[in-house]
This record gives C-alpha cells, sequence and structure tokens, in this order.
C-alpha cells in the first residue's frame, strides 16, 4: 500500500512538473509577440469547426467533415515546429559566437619567439612569468590544452595597443576575445576590455611606442 501511495505521488510531482513547463513554454511563446497570432488561429480555428459542421450536414460523411479540423491541427503542428526550429537555429548560432575554443594564431615558433623575446626585452611582458612556452601554448594551442596565461606590466592603453596587433592577424577575434580567454593579466589581474578601451581613450599611448609596438610586427610583411 506504501509503496501505491508512492508512485500516486511521484506521478503527481510529475505532472505538476509537466504543467509548469508547459506554462512556461506558453508564457514565453506569448512574450514574443505572438498574440496575434494565437488570436489568429482561434478564429481560424471557430471557423474550420464550422466548415467541419455544415460539410457533415452536407454530406453526412465523417471522414470528409474532419478534414478542416485535420488541416487546422497539422497548421498548428508546422507553426509549433518551425518555431521550435528557429529558436534552436538561433541558440546555436549565439553558442557558437560566445564559444572560444583558442586564439590560434597562424605562427610558427620563430616569428612568436621574436615577438615574444621584443617584448620581454622592453619588459612590456613579464618574462619572469611568462615564459616562451607559455607564450606560445596562449598565442596557438586551444586553451583546454594548457594552463598557461600571459602576465603583461605595461599600462592598459599600452597592452590595448598590444592585443588590437594581434587582433588584426587574426580574423574573429576581437578584444573582447581576450576577455574572455581569461588568459591575459594586467599586473595580476585579469583584463577587462570595457576597461581597456577606457583608459586608452583616457590616456592614449604616444606616437613613439605605437611605432615601437608596430616595429615589432613589421617582419611579418616580410613572410
Amino acid at each position: 500500500m506504501e509503496k501505491i501511495i508512492e508512485n500516486i505521488a511521484n506521478w503527481l510531482v510529475a505532472l505538476k512538473v509537466r504543467k509548469d513547463k508547459i506554462h512556461q513554454n506558453f508564457n514565453a511563446f506569448m512574450r514574443r509577440g505572438y498574440n496575434g497570432l494565437i488570436f489568429g488561429l482561434i478564429l481560424f480555428g471557430i471557423l474550420m469547426v464550422y466548415f467541419s459542421f455544415d460539410l457533415y450536414e452536407t454530406y453526412e460523411n465523417l471522414w470528409l467533415a474532419l478534414l478542416p479540423i485535420w488541416f487546422f491541427v497539422i497548421l498548428i503542428f508546422g507553426i509549433l515546429v518551425s518555431d521550435a526550429y528557429k529558436e534552436k537555429v538561433k541558440y546555436q548560432s549565439r553558442s557558437s559566437r560566445m564559444k572560444l575554443v583558442g586564439f590560434n594564431m597562424d605562427f610558427n615558433e620563430r616569428v612568436l619567439r621574436r615577438i615574444y623575446g621584443s617584448l620581454t626585452q622592453y619588459e612590456y611582458l613579464d618574462e619572469n612569468l611568462t615564459s616562451f612556452s607559455n607564450f606560445y601554448e596562449v598565442m596557438v594551442l586551444d586553451f583546454e590544452d594548457h594552463d598557461s596565461v600571459l602576465h603583461f606590466n605595461c599600462t592598459q592603453p599600452q597592452l590595448k595597443y598590444i592585443l588590437d596587433k594581434f587582433k588584426q592577424l587574426k580574423k574573429g577575434i576581437s578584444l573582447k576575445s581576450f576577455e574572455r580567454s581569461q588568459k591575459i593579466y594586467h599586473k595580476g589581474n585579469l583584463i577587462s576590455a570595457e576597461i581597456l578601451s577606457k583608459k586608452y581613450n583616457e590616456f592614449p599611448p604616444n606616437h613613439e611606442f605605437e611605432q615601437q609596438i608596430d616595429s615589432f610586427f613589421h617582419f611579418l610583411g616580410d613572410i
């Protein structure tokens, strides 16, 4: 008897969860602006029911009379499937845009070693906390394949300019990508794209610095 009561209780809980799920889906459907569509479907459904009665009274054939109702059911099913499909595509598109597996720079070791040497020589990149191996892994490999991070010592406006140089060399990489990677540190703190941009606008690096950084990457045009 106790087992039966427990099964009934479980069934009621599952029924409530199902009801809440339907209610949430309906509310989400309404929030997407489908009120007019629902009103139109109700009117169309009433018309189909009236048409079914009229067919039955005229031909006294139940299967023929049910055709308008079946058409209405198929129409609703098609609309629901179409809406679910659009939401799925939108979600996958959003997920693909948000997913960042790595910077995957198309550089060989010699190129990266030269850039690394320039950045550490002028102490823009902290050589004590960032080895060349760390630099290579962050720039080339997928994030899940290593635990390396980069530590920069320069000012935030200077760091933005440096990251912008890397950004120009890889399609699809943005300043926000560097933030989301959680692989770039500025004086011990993870960078923020918003703060870097704000500081850059307030205190832009001087022309001498920009020319110096440009020279670190200038040789890439000869490769």
